[in-house]
């Protein structure tokens, strides 16, 4: 199963998506059933769209995924994973600290084209797709 990032999404939603390893890779897990989801995620699409009817339809297609709910565990878990980054002076966005962690505790593999990622998975048990 796989995580898939907002960063990822965004290529797949480009219309050269075909062109886009990234959004062909996405293709083939949602054909497979294989997508995982998180809020954050939701969150992060949702400032991009631009009608309530775009938002009706993203929120249906994604109640169609797998979902790694963002629990009490993993806030308290994203809490100490920012620590740890800060303190081997790794600064990352709160937003894609929480959604690695979310792939870290339900064992996710993250696909993503998304520099923070990277870096986030040199310090912590982060599986990159």
């Amino acid at each position: 199963m796989v995580l898939v990032d907002t960063s990822a999404w965004i290529e797949f939603y480009k219309k050269d998506s075909a062109d886009s390893d990234i959004g062909e890779q996405v293709q083939h897990l949602i054909r497979e059933d294989r997508i995982v989801t998180t809020e954050p995620v939701l969150l992060e699409l949702a400032a991009g769209v631009r009608s309530l009817k775009k938002l009706k339809e993203l929120r249906d297609t994604f109640s169609l995924f797998h979902l790694a709910q963002i629990g009490d565990d993993i806030w308290h878990d994203a809490t100490d994973n920012m620590f740890t980054l800060r303190r081997k002076g790794i600064t990352i966005p709160a937003i894609d600290v929480l959604i690695g962690t979310a792939a870290i505790t339900y064992d996710l593999y993250l696909i993503h084209s998304d520099k923070h990622y990277q870096s986030m998975a040199e310090i912590l048990p982060l599986k990159e797709w």
